[in-house]
């Protein structure tokens, strides 16, 4: 108990021994969980649990139902489209900087965009091809695939065409599940916590360096100059 006197505070409060203390105190003897009680605890699955995960896993069932059509439809149409219009050239690009046909840019625009509308936590994002991932495919595609018109023992008809842009997407389609199958098992490992140690200006130089590079790799497309592949140093 504190008391104030004038300009002072007069505190009076018990003074307990050992025995005393517990006596009015009784301990307390906590359980401890063994490795089986917190492996029964992990994989027991109750109702709400099981809500608790799917709602996790599908975010679109806790946000869809509260859905305000009249308020939000409008303006998610507008945005829909304007998006939707910046994603399909986007896609266009990026199919060029991984060397298949433009093509396959529009499904790597549309495919993402319908799993995140049902596995997606953020209405503020829009998902699709990256262009330094694209650039990074592109240059394993053409070192893997070799072009038949750079041999002069090899015809340039439209069969061995055909076949040689099947090769090219059957590679990037290759690097691009198992890039996808990595980048799953550093989620489900928590992996993304080193971001925490990347500094401001780091993250801000490689923005900077990654857009320069996408950018001048665009000029042989925008015009029309045959650059052959370098892959000596400094390449």
């Amino acid at each position: 108990m504190i008391e104030a006197i004038g300009n002072q505070y007069v505190v009076a409060r018990p003074v307990y021994s050992t025995k005393t203390f517990g006596e009015e105190f009784k301990k307390t003897h906590r359980h401890h969980k063994t490795f089986l009680d917190h492996l029964k605890g992990c994989c027991s699955c109750s109702s709400q649990k099981a809500k608790k995960i799917a709602l996790s896993l599908f975010p679109i069932a806790s946000w869809l139902p509260a859905y305000k059509i009249k308020e939000w439809l409008l303006s998610d149409i507008v945005s829909g489209i304007s998006t939707g219009l910046v994603a399909v050239l986007q896609g266009l690009a990026f199919a060029l900087l991984v060397n298949i046909p433009p093509a396959y840019g529009l499904y790597a625009a549309f495919f993402p965009v319908i799993t995140y509308f049902f596995l997606g936590t953020s209405r503020h994002i829009s998902v699709g091809p990256f262009p330094v991932l694209s650039m990074m495919v592109g240059v394993v595609v053409t070192r893997v695939v070799s072009d038949p018109n750079a041999s002069s023992e090899l015809s340039s008809s439209s069969t061995e065409n055909d076949s040689f842009i099947e090769e090219k997407v059957m590679v990037a389609a290759s690097v691009t599940v198992l890039s996808g199958i990595i980048q799953l098992l550093l989620g489900v490992l928590q992996v993304g916590f080193v971001v925490i140690y990347l500094s401001e200006s780091l993250i801000s130089g490689f923005t900077t360096a990654a857009a320069i590079h996408v950018l001048v790799s665009q000029l042989k497309f925008m015009l029309q100059l045959p650059v052959p592949a370098y892959s000596d140093p400094f390449s």
